[in-house]
């Protein structure tokens, strides 16, 4: 089996696999004070309870965008598991050629997403909704670069933070483009103006290429934009997908 860390600002997914195309996975809330014991204890737990044991481990991968976690996920899995950490990142990869100015600095959830669909889909777009939403450009197998802005529940906490007097909302698809009170007003706005800010970009961006690209939607709210951004497949684990593939790609070249 094959244990996977994807740490973002929100949430963190354990995931693990035996083949990368099926996952049993769970999710913490990112809480920045945990020990490694105290993350294992819970986990533990969750692997008795769904696999009836605690997983034979023979690799670990970890994608992490909060740096003051590595260290505490690090020694989780020297600790519990006896196995040294794969860490996701585009500068440990060649498998990919990375057609911006610093490599360095693309979060190791897009370097995931990436690699879940350059090998089967060399033209493609990705859209990741999470605390924020990125779109990541992949053309003939190379990555070109893409977008970022604030993912659905950002923005409806920054308009609950920054005002006086608008509620924070739950977020579902709005059946109407005119909000008849603050509540529904908010929903439109985040909502279908998020979902038409995305649809204007995928349009753009299509420019760029000669055939059509293969559009993905996954993320934690990519369930609230279905039906409204355009894509071709929702794919709720394809960070972990991409995970399995970056230690495979290690793995062999190792």
């Amino acid at each position: 089996m094959v244990i996977l860390f994807d740490i973002g600002n929100t949430q963190i997914v354990l995931g693990v696999t035996k083949d990368g195309a099926r996952f049993h996975k769970w999710r913490f809330s990112t809480q920045r004070s945990g020990t490694e014991d105290e993350i294992f204890a819970v986990a533990s737990v969750l692997f008795e309870r769904q696999l009836g044991k605690i997983p034979d481990v023979e690799g670990a991968v970890i994608a992490s965008v909060v740096p003051s976690l590595n260290y505490v996920f690090q020694r989780l899995v020297e600790k519990y598991f006896g196995i040294e950490c794969t860490w996701v990142e585009a500068v440990n990869s060649s498998m990919v050629k990375w057609n911006v100015k610093n490599p360095s600095e693309i979060g190791a959830d897009r370097v995931a997403n990436v690699f879940a669909v350059a090998f089967d889909h060399p033209n493609a777009l990705v859209i990741d909704a999470g605390t924020a939403i990125t779109i990541d450009v992949v053309k003939d197998g190379n990555y070109e670069g893409g977008v970022i802005m604030p993912g659905l529940m950002t923005a409806v906490y920054s308009l609950f933070e920054k005002t006086a007097k608008l509620p924070q909302v739950d977020l579902h698809v709005p059946t109407n483009c005119v909000g008849k009170d603050t509540s529904e007003n908010i929903r439109i706005g985040i909502v279908k103006g998020t979902a038409c800010a995305l649809n204007g970009l995928i349009k753009e961006m299509k420019t760029i290429y000669d055939t059509p690209p293969t559009v993905f939607l996954t993320g934690g709210q990519s369930k609230v934009l279905e039906k409204l951004v355009e894509h071709d497949y929702l794919d709720p684990d394809l960070t972990l997908r991409g995970m399995f593939k970056f230690w495979q790609t290690k793995r062999r070249s190792s």
